[in-house]
């Protein structure tokens, strides 16, 4: 067979196939063995028995003592000093220590909310007037020696029925079921141990009533310790007013320091009058179970047991599998703990995992200012995240105006005019694409470090993208036609996919990333990122492929879009790593597409759908060999699998739907959508004086921008379906794809001008890479 048309057949077949052999790929990948996890040693002592087979074990036959869940609603790292709290300092120093994330199923997490998802090991709340209230727990009703919790059936009906499905009183009765013995001091710490019936074996009304005698042949201890939600004792209610305006939610701010210092000292007296009475054996953890008042942030969790000489613990952070990071915690990660160190199981309702150590620096005043240091930049986001993304939509709205603008307003003897506003335009919207990626690389400097750490977050967004733009522009590929528009592309692919390979740091506490105090996601790649990534990916490949093709290297772009395709796809789904349900199946149709153009081939419906039918089935297998682990090493794959299988997926579909459905209300996202597809195949088409429309222009110089663009419309769309966070997907999709569009249309419009100057020969080869 000829050289060349063995070339042509091989390249024709490539691409036919290149959907097929991608799914191939992933699918050989998910089924390679995967390395032993590292063993982790639990952060709770589980003195108890092993469970046996068939069962729980019996606590009745437990030695040691009780397990002592100690809820300190609004406690933060920062409060902890030697001076104002020695007690907590010396078992941060001896033990175990962490950040909570306290969300529950409201994004405000009360007192009560915070004990009633220990009490289920899921997400749950309490029913309340007015959503900025935070009703006081019920006063326990005695009956002999234990009490019972009046209306608790509503906590459960409630819980029954939220989106979460949240087991209120799992605890407790997974207890009791055991034969162990509850006991609780405090309405709150009683919705927290009560079981389904609202239950708890030995009631305390505080823990200056609890001594060591009252802790005898109790299993499970829950002790509230409320001094610092008591700094504002009268929250706004839903009442009748004469009339007169409801006073205003209380403000941490107006709580003089010296008001919350004594508050703080009270509290470590308390505990360390239990710490003392505490019989040798027992487990201690402290849990920040919810705020005390204003907008959330990360709370505090210590872990050890008490020994002869006093607390001891391990010095070391406190991880689990719900967030893979060492030194943050969620919420219900206590339920499975607590149950883990009473020897017992922690049952499949739950969600959280168990608590397990990780390294921290040996200096206790380092371990804290890198736990407090991670708190302020969470809540720096999330008070940014508004703003942030009102600039991005009016930057991004800006640059579409300026550049009809610029495309249409200069002419004839405003030629050098004209060429100078082109030039500004091009380089202005590569900005408007790097915004996303300079927002995950302005990480890699501690901004929060800093004495006014929102400008520094700013100037280091605005540094990098700056740095961006300026590689793009700074070589010989700025005066080619998807030159620029690859380096940014490529920057951004490269930069998230190396971030996934060391634990997605840039992401966390990112203004387009994901935030522990938000909770929607720890590790893996976010829906925001995943857009990004995919974008920049399609985006980046399309540009490389127009230099290799108009080499006449067809195959090997081919080629180079499949492999980098084929990276990018297991990166995101692969459990441990981007861990993306709906980011496979959004991306493999666009990869698909793209693959096709590039290669020649006709995109049809019925091949589209075979493609979607492999992303569904790669997606799946991933997700089933992810559920075969042990339920405390699943990712989020293996975690839907499990739901799958249980009949509970719909459930979590339905809540997943009704967010992505929500986000259309979301009208900053939804306009920025709607503006850059009217400017993309409004403005871009609109014929310019050489009487054909930029896009088809830049599509006649670069053919494979057109597969680049297709191929991230295509995710776009399916990503919209695929993930809760709706139309941020194509908002922020869009947000990439179209400047880097615009650059390439801007150079388009350029060239034509440049070849109509009298006397000029038209430029050849102007459009290679």
């Amino acid at each position: 067979m000829p050289r060349r048309l063995f070339a042509r057949t091989a390249a024709r077949w490539g691409a036919r196939l290149g959907p097929l052999v991608l799914s191939g790929a992933v699918l050989l990948c998910a089924a390679a063995p995967t390395a032993a996890a590292e063993p982790r040693t639990p952060a709770a002592s589980a003195s108890a028995e092993v469970p046996r087979a068939g069962g729980g074990p019996d606590l009745t036959d437990r030695r040691g003592g009780p397990v002592v869940l100690v809820g300190v609603p609004g406690l933060l790292w920062q409060d902890v000093t030697p001076e104002h709290t020695p007690t907590l300092w010396g078992m941060a120093e001896d033990g175990a220590i962490g950040n909570v994330s306290i969300r529950s199923a409201t994004s405000r997490t009360c007192p009560t909310d915070g004990w009633l998802s220990v009490s289920a090991g899921q997400r749950a709340l309490s029913e309340r007037e007015r959503f900025t209230v935070c009703e006081a727990a019920p006063e326990p009703e005695g009956d002999g020696s234990g009490a019972v919790v009046p209306g608790f059936d509503s906590y459960v009906r409630l819980n029954e029925r939220s989106a979460f499905s949240a087991p209120v009183g799992l605890l407790g009765e997974t207890v009791r079921d055991s034969g162990g013995t509850t006991l609780a001091a405090g309405p709150g710490a009683a919705l927290g141990v009560a079981d389904t019936s609202g239950r708890v074996d030995h009631y305390a009304d505080g823990p200056l009533d609890l001594t060591t005698e009252r802790l005898e042949g109790v299993s499970l201890a829950a002790v509230e310790l409320p001094e610092l939600t008591r700094l504002y004792p009268d929250p706004p209610r839903e009442r009748e007013t004469d009339g007169a305006e409801e006073p205003p939610e209380p403000d941490p701010e107006d709580v003089p320091e010296w008001a919350r210092e004594e508050a703080l000292a009270d509290l470590d007296g308390r505990l360390r009058a239990l710490e003392r009475i505490l019989p040798v054996g027992s487990s201690l953890m402290v849990v920040g179970v919810s705020m005390d008042t204003g907008p959330s942030q990360l709370t505090v969790a210590l872990s050890g047991e008490i020994t002869e000489d006093g607390f001891s613990g391990s010095e070391s952070y406190l991880a689990s599998e719900s967030t893979r990071r060492p030194g943050l915690v969620a919420l219900t990660d206590t339920t499975p703990t607590v149950l883990t160190a009473l020897g017992l199981r922690a049952t499949e309702p739950t969600s959280g995992r168990v608590w397990h150590l990780a390294e921290r620096p040996p200096s206790v005043e380092q371990a804290l200012v890198r736990l407090v240091d991670f708190n302020t930049a969470a809540v720096v986001v999330g008070a940014a995240i508004p703003g942030f993304f009102s600039g991005l939509v009016a930057f991004q709205l800006l640059i579409y105006a300026a550049a009809a603008y610029a495309l249409h307003r200069y002419s004839g003897r405003q030629r050098g005019k004209r060429a100078l506003v082109l030039s500004v335009t091009r380089i202005v919207a590569l900005a408007g694409a790097a915004f996303p990626v300079a927002s995950y690389l302005a990480n890699l400097i501690p901004w929060w470090a800093s004495g006014s750490p929102l400008v520094a977050l700013l100037a280091c967004v605005v540094t990098a993208d700056a740095l961006v733009v300026a590689l793009a522009v700074a070589g010989p590929w700025r005066r080619s036609i998807l030159g620029p528009m690859t380096v940014v592309a490529g920057a951004t692919t490269a930069v998230l996919f190396l971030d996934l390979c060391f634990g997605a740091n840039l992401q966390m506490n990112s203004p387009t990333g994901y935030s522990p105090i938000v909770g929607g996601r720890f590790y893996g790649i976010g829906n925001i990122a995943f857009a990004t990534f995919a974008t920049g990916m399609l985006m980046a490949v399309a540009g490389i492929a127009h230099g290799l093709i108009t080499r006449g290297r067809r195959r090997a772009a081919v080629a180079t879009t499949l492999a980098v395709g084929t990276a990018s796809v297991l990166i995101v789904g692969w459990p441990g790593l981007g861990t993306d349900f709906g980011g496979v199946i959004a991306l493999v149709p666009g990869l698909a597409v793209t693959t096709m153009m590039i290669a020649g081939v006709r995109v049809t419906p019925l091949r589209l759908v075979a493609v979607g039918a492999v992303a569904v089935a790669a997606i799946s297998l991933l997700s089933w060999r992810d559920y075969l682990r042990p339920p405390e090493e699943r990712s989020h794959l293996g975690a839907f699998a499990a739901q799958v299988v249980n009949g509970e997926a719909g459930t979590v579909l339905a809540r997943k739907l009704g967010a992505m459905l929500g986000t259309l209300g979301n009208w900053q996202l939804t306009l920025l959508a709607a503006c850059a597809l009217v400017f993309l195949f409004v403005v871009l088409n609109r014929p310019t004086k050489w009487r054909i429309g930029a896009l088809q222009r830049a599509y006649e110089y670069a053919p494979t921008l057109r597969a680049g663009l297709t191929g991230s419309l295509v995710t776009a769309l399916a990503g919209f379906a695929a993930n809760d966070s709706g139309v941020a997907i194509p908002a922020i999709a869009l947000t990439v794809a179209v400047p880097l569009t615009l650059s390439a249309c801007v150079w388009a419009v350029q060239q034509e001008d440049l070849d109509q100057t009298p006397g000029r020969q038209p430029t050849e080869n102007a459009h290679c890479l």
